[in-house]
């Protein structure tokens, strides 16, 4: 079973001083997890922004009104990482 532990961070793109981690479960969605600058919801230390992506790369839906959850602590990504890394692999009609 995944963990936060396993998630490998690095500087986030867009730069100043965020941070990001990406991981594929083992249905082929993938979890992304930032944190750490200005316009995240999360410190990227203690709290973090979740976002899972199907194995098409759209953003699946976390809650009813959004694609991502921010604030989260580790202890809550890896409540998520655990519920969707056992989530069935959906059909996607191509």
């Amino acid at each position: 079973m995944k963990t936060f532990n396993d998630l490998v961070f690095k500087p986030h793109p867009v730069g100043m001083g965020g941070k990001l981690a990406q991981m594929e479960l083992a249905n082929g969605y993938t979890i992304s997890v930032v944190g750490g600058r200005k316009g995240l919801y999360g410190d990227g230390e203690t709290t973090f922004e979740v976002a899972i992506f199907d194995r098409t790369g759209e953003m699946l839906m976390l809650s009813e009104d959004d694609q991502v959850l921010g604030w989260m602590t580790i202890d809550e990504v890896n409540q998520i990482i655990q519920k969707y890394d056992n989530e069935p692999i959906l059909k996607v009609n191509i």
